[in-house]
């Protein structure tokens, strides 16, 4: 592969994973959630489910 084209993914991958670290440091209590969905993916808890096992439903 080209150098040009993997040094622009590179950066581009960086730019992104940038980006989703600040959403995530940004929401409410979002690095507590974050770290909740890590434990569950890493305990097995099927994807489905994540969201009502780390309470991450909006409550209005």
């Amino acid at each position: 592969m080209n150098k040009d084209i993997l040094k622009g993914m590179l950066i581009l991958l960086l730019a992104v994973s940038a980006v989703l670290t600040l959403f995530v440091l940004m929401a409410d209590s979002g690095p507590d959630k974050a770290g909740c969905i890590a434990r569950a993916l890493k305990g097995g808890i099927p994807v489905g489910n994540i969201e009502r096992v780390c309470n991450l439903t909006s409550r209005r």
